[in-house]
């Protein structure tokens, strides 16, 4: 995250994965993961959160395909 967004740095696990989605969509996967990370992090323990949880680990795994696909055909013309 950067310097000049400390002052609107998210604080509940709701915003962070709003923040992660937020990133996601603009392809800045290394920041999303880490919003997504640190959603995860707030959501552990809390009942309420669970979803949030959930959804913020299924996040990182998408970027995660994302990031290692290959096309093999087009590797191999």
């Amino acid at each position: 995250m950067k310097k000049e967004n400390i002052e609107t740095t998210p604080g509940s696990a709701s915003e962070w994965y709003d923040l992660g989605v937020s990133l996601m969509r603009q392809t800045r996967f290394g920041d999303a993961i880490n919003a997504f990370s640190r959603a995860a992090e707030l959501a552990s323990g809390e009942l309420e959160n669970s979803d949030i949880k959930k959804k913020s680990l299924a996040s990182i795994e998408v970027i995660q395909e994302i990031i290692g696909f290959v096309n093999k055909d087009l590797m191999n013309p």
